[in-house]
């Protein structure tokens, strides 16, 4: 199911996510320069993780069970083996991040359109994923947590849900399942958009140069 209602139009998407992460209107991202370069990386890297095989393909960015006792899944990783199903279970977690990643797009959009801009000079003149890593600290949790839903319904979707409901009078905990895949979803989408931050800053004659030629104060 998409994180906002398809009657809702972009200002009140803005609205919503605005509210959802509790970020004052008076103090936002320019429109220009640093918000723009955002928003090209962002779409950049949801189009690139929402391909089939994504995740999983980079070591980077692939999510596996953790460790049994992890602190969001507790025993997970233990029962699954048990039950054979550790193998499946990788394989439909990374496919769950990517069918969240084809959808998160307005999610990034709001808040990138919502995100306060504390330092932009640094941000601007910092490293390379500079931006990424301001949107990442200040909107990282709540942006994670409104993944929740895209990826709950697509763990639904493939089956894992339902394949692991026989590990429940174990000690299996969906909530904190989807809550994992969540955040884990998440870092990854962030390593891309800052991968893309980067290509932009260092393109001599492309994007990246005229978006911050244009960021003014």
């Amino acid at each position: 199911m998409p994180f906002f209602p398809r009657a809702l139009s972009l200002p009140a998407v803005a609205i919503v996510a605005c509210a959802a992460l509790a970020l004052p209107a008076a103090a936002q991202l320019p429109s220009f320069g640093i918000k723009p370069l955002l928003g090209q990386a962002s779409d950049a890297a949801l189009d690139k993780l929402a391909q089939p095989g994504a995740f999983s393909s980079d070591a980077a960015i692939r999510i596996a069970l953790p460790a049994a006792g992890h602190k969001n899944v507790g025993k997970l990783l233990e029962l699954a083996q048990q039950s054979g199903l550790s193998a499946n279970l990788d394989a439909a977690l990374n496919r769950a991040a990517e069918q969240a990643a084809a959808q998160a797009k307005p999610i990034f959009r709001a808040a990138i359109d919502c995100a306060t801009l504390n330092d932009a000079i640094d941000i601007a003149r910092g490293g390379a994923t500079g931006a990424t890593d301001y949107l990442r600290k200040s909107t990282g949790p709540q942006i994670a947590a409104q993944l929740q839903p895209l990826v709950r319904s697509a763990l639904q979707g493939s089956g894992v849900l339902q394949k692991t409901a026989q590990l429940s009078a174990l000690g299996f905990d969906e909530a904190r399942l989807t809550d994992y895949v969540a955040g884990k979803t998440a870092d990854g989408i962030f390593t891309y958009v800052g991968r893309e931050e980067t290509r932009l800053r260092q393109d001599p004659i492309g994007a990246g140069t005229q978006l911050l030629k244009g960021l003014k104060f």
